[in-house]
């Protein structure tokens, strides 16, 4: 096992990682999660994964009238460890900031920092079988999952997009329907074009055979 390790290179056969050639039939590769590019816009120093390091309120450091939240703002919990960019987070971070920015203009005094509350996560790991850690019970298997199904619908909004996800969930649980799709081959622009270029010419030939065969037509009825 290779930890932090960069791989320097991909191919059909396998890896190369810190100089050493890994033979491989399968490479599957987990990319990371980097912030849209806020700091650079900002001109803010950015931290890990292009994060920007925020203050207590949320707010760019030296411009306290802009604030970042979600997966661009490097912010901290009471352990010290870094938020997850999970949707409770920015969630809760855009309630905050909201009602932050509501008192200054009511010229009200600021809410005390910001400070995540963890209720809990919830993953679908299969067609009937989940995780959901709510902190003082975890669940797995059936009972899990749907608990994941009635949560996310429930915190959909409009009576409509949650009628329309619940009726698609279940069409795809009924015709065991997937979602992924999966791109195999040379897709370079030219290896597109030479696959066309085949159908284009069969098409022709086909369009011809159909005006010769009217020609025919018509001149066996003038006959």
């Amino acid at each position: 096992m290779l930890l932090d390790t960069p791989i320097e290179a991909i191919d059909a056969h396998g890896v190369l990682a810190g100089g050493k050639r890994i033979e491989a039939a399968n490479v599957i590769w987990c990319a990371g999660v980097e912030a849209s590019p806020v700091a650079r816009w900002l001109g803010a120093p950015a931290g890990k994964g292009g994060r920007i390091k925020v203050a207590p309120d949320l707010s760019v450091p030296d411009r306290p009238e802009i604030f970042v939240i979600g997966d661009a703002a490097f912010v901290t919990g009471a352990g010290g460890e870094p938020l997850p960019g999970l949707a409770p987070v920015a969630k809760q971070q855009g309630q905050y900031v909201g009602e932050l920015i509501a008192r200054l203009v009511r010229g009200e005094q600021a809410p005390p920092p910001f400070r995540y509350r963890d209720e809990g996560a919830l993953a679908t790991i299969g067609r009937h079988s989940a995780i959901a850690d709510l902190g003082w019970i975890r669940l797995t298997g059936w009972v899990a999952w749907v608990l994941w199904g009635v949560v996310h619908i429930f915190f959909l909004i409009g009576f409509r997009n949650r009628m329309a996800v619940f009726l698609n969930w279940i069409w795809a649980w009924l015709t065991y329907g997937r979602g992924a799709r999966l791109i195999t081959g040379d897709t370079t622009p030219l290896a597109l074009a030479a696959k066309q270029v085949p159908r284009a010419i069969s098409e022709e030939r086909g369009s011809r055979g159909a005006h010769d065969g009217r020609q025919d037509e018509r001149a066996f009825a003038r006959d």
